[in-house]
């Protein structure tokens, strides 16, 4: 099953700050409307128009969860006009108002990640619905999650009762769920709440034998025991699953064992399914259901979906990109003092002091932004730094390295900081520390190439243009395809191969048409389709900020545009 849920960062990056102005414009006129005693019926008009257009912008964006919590705010909005005072009127303006924080930073969290995690909005989305009185979203609401057909429960311990005797037996196991679900919402000993459950869903269990029932017992035992051994957060939509499967047994209760032939319901059934992927927990039960449903898989776990909401409600990327400058600087100058100490030890321990009022500060600073193993391994090398106050005369090359290594790995984070692509702690051991220095260099390399590249169809572009306006000169493209080959060369290196064949018969075209003496029957119309070429193929490196994210489908006009003037793959 696919979960793509990539964006598309370009057309985001050309909107991203007409919308943030217009989510602060609707919550400007909202403010104003409640300032004047909510007579300005005009103002709350307005704010209403801004998320008109915010939900417009979001449809054409595809951005699906950001889309419908626009939607919802707007109707919450709307209903502002019957509510002036009160505790729901309160309630409203507190909803709406962190509504409209979370919009701005929603999206400068999809430009810091680069792909969807639309699950993250949907406590939003469930907050604006509940004053709606509408039913909430599950979590897995945007994901496409299907229950595999003939999906059957593994055989219980077999449990003979008479149909009197069923019913009791089920009455006092629906009790032991209950009990154990009351300390589950009022999170309250909920380890010892969920054994309860479990125990009373094990004799439903028993009691359902292998009919159609069973499913929902053996899910929900599973999803229990994931949700307290994976440590997940016990979330109200989570609650109301669990709540669900009660009124499942209230209907076995008062219907008998002919209720056990009922299908287990669908919505829950995926639910139940999605809780148990999401867990990521590894144990025979849960090994069991992955076998059963193979074609599930999610993009995340909850410990990972935790790390992206602490990215969400976290410092805003202003923020981390200042402690990140100041971190640079800082790094820069420790850089400096510790090459002058290579080559004369008497230099770094007469400004050892100074040293390392630099690496402290630096420390602090990591501690600040979560990157605690990164603190603590430098805190590690102080120690090693201040025993050089006793060697005047020589440090130990070994030890100039590891803080060298150390320096730099820091220096890799920072740099990723700056980029979004570091999101809370990450392992300082010494294999994880290299990869990471690797990776930092390797990234750089790659934008210094992707750069390039990006350089070098821009002058195509105006050399094209050039070109056209001087009445076809050919001195104009004279090196077009030059250029073309060289951006040709580093497409091939990073494995590009349909951008490369693109620009190699790009480059072809060039040389066999544009560069002939007397210029080609309908020019204009020519240069117009191999302009489409190139601005297809711009567009493909501009799109992202990595290279991963590359999506060849957005070669498809420039291989077309190559098709029509005789030039194809």
């Amino acid at each position: 099953m696919s979960l793509d849920q990539s964006i598309n960062l370009q057309s985001l990056n050309m909107v991203r700050d007409e919308l943030v102005a217009t989510v602060d414009s609707s919550a400007k006129h909202l403010e104003e409307y409640v300032r004047g005693d909510c007579k300005q019926a005009n103002a709350l008009t307005e704010a209403v128009k801004a998320t008109q257009q915010i939900i417009g912008t979001f449809t054409l964006l595809e951005l699906n969860s950001a889309g419908m919590l626009a939607e919802e705010l707007s109707s919450v909005l709307q209903s502002l006009e019957t509510e002036h005072q009160g505790k729901r009127f309160d309630s409203i303006l507190e909803v709406t108002t962190n509504t409209f924080f979370i919009l701005p930073r929603y999206l400068e969290y999809l430009n810091q990640v680069q792909q969807q995690v639309p699950g993250l909005l949907i406590p939003h989305i469930n907050a604006l619905r509940k004053l709606q009185r509408e039913q909430a979203l599950t979590e897995s609401h945007f994901l496409p999650i299907s229950v595999p057909q003939g999906l059957q429960a593994p055989p219980p311990k077999k449990v003979v009762a008479t149909s009197e005797g069923l019913v009791s037996q089920v009455r006092r196991a629906r009790q032991m769920y209950q009990l154990g679900l009351l300390a589950l919402i009022k999170e309250k000993q909920v380890k010892q709440g969920v054994s309860l459950m479990r125990k009373g869903l094990a004799r439903v269990w028993n009691l359902s034998g292998e009919q159609n029932l069973s499913t929902l017992w053996w899910l929900a035992d599973v999803a229990l025991e994931a949700l307290i051994d994976a440590d997940m957060s016990p979330l109200e939509t989570r609650k109301f699953i669990f709540m669900y499967v009660d009124k499942v047994f209230r209907q076995v209760e008062l219907q008998g064992e002919e209720s056990f032939q009922s299908p287990a319901p669908k919505v829950i059934v995926k639910e139940l399914l999605y809780l148990i992927t999401l867990s990521g927990h590894k144990s025979e039960a849960c090994e069991a259901v992955h076998q059963a449903c193979p074609e599930l898989k999610l993009p995340y776990t909850e410990r990972e979906l935790q790390k992206e909401y602490a990215v969400l409600y976290g410092p805003s990327s202003h923020t981390i990109n200042t402690l990140a400058q100041v971190l640079h600087a800082e790094l820069t100058s420790a850089k400096r003092t510790l090459e002058g100490g290579s080559q004369n030890a008497l230099a770094i321990v007469n400004d050892l002091d100074s040293f390392v009022s630099i690496l402290n500060k630096i420390g602090e600073t990591l501690s600040i932004i979560g990157l605690n193993s990164a603190s603590q391994t430098l805190k590690t090398q102080l120690d090693v730094v201040k025993g050089w106050s006793d060697n005047s005369d020589s440090i130990d090359e070994a030890e100039l390295d590891e803080v060298a290594n150390c320096l730099l790995y820091i220096e890799s984070l920072v740099a990723n900081l700056q980029h979004a692509n570091v999101h809370g702690d990450h392992s300082s051991d010494v294999t994880t520390r290299d990869q990471q220095v690797i990776s930092h260099e390797l990234s750089s390399a790659l934008a210094i190439v992707r750069e390039e590249c990006l350089s070098g169809l821009s002058l195509t572009k105006r050399a094209l243009n050039s070109f056209s306006s001087s009445g076809y000169d050919t001195g104009h493209i004279i090196n077009i395809a030059k250029t073309l080959d060289a951006i040709r060369g580093a497409m091939q290196i990073l494995g590009l191969e349909k951008a490369s064949s693109l620009l190699q018969r790009s480059s072809v075209f060039v040389d066999e048409v544009l560069l002939l003496d007397e210029p080609p029957a309908a020019i204009d119309e020519v240069l117009e389709t191999f302009a489409d070429a190139i601005i297809s193929i711009e567009y493909y490196f501009d799109s992202t900020a990595s290279l991963d994210s590359l999506d060849d489908k957005v070669l498809n006009i420039a291989e077309e545009s190559l098709n029509a003037l005789g030039y194809g793959l």
